[in-house]
């Protein structure tokens, strides 16, 4: 094969023996072919710079790679498994849907002496049939009464906030599962016990820690489904008495929310600052106002209780996002339990009975009533269920 300066050598002499050609074309000619020669240079030398650019490429890529790695591990903790089990279930305590729901189990004396935690979380996917531990795990030096707490958003998002004596002062720890507990996320731990929990969705919630010796509480918020707690405020509790875990706190958005106890709290900044929420009625001494119940951000239930013992219950029922309440009463004297449930802002059960049902010695059926109309009416729902086991050894 020829050479790039044979061509051109021979190229030249063929111009000599013919007919001149255009004076343009033996310089155009003689640029081509040097064009074509330093493009052949520059092709051998290229695929050394090649190599050296993908060698600069793969380690930047693994640079990108560890970054990435590093990151991911700081914002997403290390995941623990949990190992579930099976048995009895004693306070059933949110279905979700028909089929899926959620439940606080208190173990007995046994098994807590034993070395059980002292309150457990079981589910449900079959409408009660089969209930199973999905416990988060369970802190080192966690008290033996029940000063936990719990919020279940929906079918698998959920919260658990653990107290633990700790070494030196106490503290609580939330836990996060989102796929029905089946792996748990364990978040910031903050000084405190007794705590109450509440999320709006599933990235923003509140910690409420009660400050001991005081009628205020400690109030964290998070935008991160609990990873991390940001100090709010020192929220006002309501007068509540706040152990065994009841301290009691709802939001219906994201800056509108209420601390219920003696009486009715309201912030409409996120909990920075708090009001005494406008009722239209008095309480009496001992009297009390559980936290309400949103379905939307416009209606919401509240029960009042009247009294500190048997005597007539009513609820507190709001239609313009809890700016104004109306009194719904109870269809007899119903005891401050709070046992009742709304699906919506009409549908709802109560139970609530006379004190000579709820002290038959063999037991009176279950005194459960419906309503349709949020609380403006209740009927009787005929029930074989008994109030009282007939040999007394247990209670619905």
């Amino acid at each position: 094969m020829k050479t790039d300066n044979q061509l051109r050598s021979e190229f030249r002499s063929a111009l000599e023996s013919v007919t001149p050609a255009a004076p343009w074309l033996a310089h155009a000619v003689s640029k081509s072919l040097d064009t074509r020669l330093s493009t052949k240079q520059s092709d051998q030398a290229r695929p050394q710079l090649r190599l050296g650019l993908n060698v600069v490429a793969m380690l930047v890529l693994i640079g990108l790679v560890v970054a990435a790695v590093g990151v991911y591990l700081t914002v997403h903790p290390a995941v623990v498994p949990a190992h579930p089990g099976v048995g009895r279930v004693f306070y059933p305590t949110k279905m979700v849907t028909a089929s899926t729901g959620w439940s606080w189990v208190e173990p007995s004396i046994e098994r807590r002496s034993a070395g059980v935690s002292p309150v457990e979380l079981w589910r449900t996917t079959d409408g009660g049939a089969h209930w199973t531990n999905v416990s988060p795990p369970s802190l080192p030096d966690r008290p033996s009464s029940y000063t936990d707490n719990a919020f279940l958003l929906d079918a698998t998002h959920a919260w658990v906030a653990e107290a633990s004596s700790g070494p030196a002062r106490p503290h609580v720890t939330t836990f996060r599962t989102t796929d029905g507990g089946k792996t748990w996320h364990e978040g910031a731990s903050i000084e405190g016990e007794s705590p109450g929990l509440f999320f709006i969705d599933p990235n923003h919630g509140w910690l409420v820690l009660p400050v001991q010796g005081t009628t205020s509480a400690g109030l964290y918020s998070t935008d991160d489904a609990g990873l991390h707690w940001n100090f709010t405020s020192f929220a006002p509790w309501a007068g509540w008495p706040t152990g065994n875990g009841l301290t009691r706190i709802t939001f219906s958005s994201i800056t509108t929310g209420w601390i219920s106890g003696w009486n009715l709290m309201v912030t409409h900044d996120g909990g920075v600052t708090w009001h005494v929420q406008p009722l239209p009625i008095t309480l009496p001494a001992g009297g009390y106002v559980s936290s309400p119940t949103f379905f939307d951000r416009q209606h919401g239930i509240a029960y009042c209780c009247t009294s500190n013992g048997p005597g007539p219950e009513m609820f507190l029922v709001t239609s313009d996002g809890g700016i104004t309440w109306v009194v719904r009463n109870t269809p007899a004297e119903a005891p401050p339990l709070e046992v009742f449930d709304f699906v919506d802002a009409n549908h709802g059960w109560l139970i609530a009975g006379s004190n000579a049902e709820f002290s038959a010695v063999h037991g009176a059926p279950l005194p459960l009533y419906r309503t349709d109309d949020g609380g403006l009416t209740w009927v009787r729902v005929p029930t074989n269920v008994l109030w009282r086991s007939p040999d007394e050894s247990g209670y619905i």
